[in-house]
This record gives structure tokens, C-alpha cells and sequence, in this order.
């Protein structure tokens, strides 16, 4: 059903543009700064609208990998500290002994002394 609705979609959007392609064939002068060019209207709209979906879509792409580098920086940093702590947590010294005890037995080991 999804797919038939985006069917159905697409043709409304066609219909649009052809639309708006026999309503806006006018030539309008386009100014370059150093050169002026004149093309149908319709053109121009679409040219505008086509670099306006490629600017939006490199800007998009370059916002998700830069995320994407920095998500995989932090889960990096943080499997080096978790290893790193996991390491100063398995054993401690005890100062009153100098026994090393682990931190999940910490009070039976320091009861049985």
C-alpha cells in the first residue's frame, strides 16, 4: 500500500512540473556578474531547485559523517577508559595490610583479616 501511495505521489508531482513547465517558458535575462544569458523561466526555477537539493544534500552527508567520526571517537575513548578502570578495579591495594583485594569481595576480605 505504501509503495502505491508513493506511485501515486510521483504522478502528482509530474503533473505539477508539467504544469508549471507550459505555464513558465518566458525567457528571463539571467545576469552571471559577467556575462547575461536568457532561458525560459522554467529553467531557471529548476536549476535553482536543483542546486539548492545538491548544496542541502552535501552539507546533510557531511554533517552525518563528521557525527559519525566523532561517535566513533567517543566509543573508542570510552572502550580504552573502560579497559584502563577495568584494570584498576579487578585488584586494589588495601593501605592498612598491603594485601591486594578485589573490589567486589572488599568487605568480605576485609572481614576474614
Amino acid at each position: 500500500m505504501k509503495r502505491q501511495w508513493s506511485m501515486v505521489g510521483a504522478i502528482v508531482l509530474f503533473l505539477i512540473i508539467a504544469i508549471l513547465s507550459v505555464l513558465n517558458v518566458d525567457p528571463v535575462p539571467v545576469n552571471f556578474g559577467f556575462v547575461e544569458v536568457e532561458w525560459p523561466l522554467i529553467v531557471v526555477i529548476f536549476a535553482s531547485l536543483l542546486l539548492g537539493a545538491l548544496i542541502a544534500t552535501l552539507l546533510s552527508t557531511y554533517k552525518a559523517f563528521k557525527d559519525q567520526r566523532k561517535h566513533k571517537h567517543q566509543n573508542t575513548v570510552e572502550h580504552s577508559d573502560s579497559e584502563n578502570n577495568s584494570s584498576l578495579y579487578t585488584s586494589q591495594t588495601d593501605d592498612s595490610t598491603g594485601n591486594q583485594v578485589d573490589i567486589d569481595n572488599n568487605e568480605s576480605d576485609l572481614n576474614n583479616s
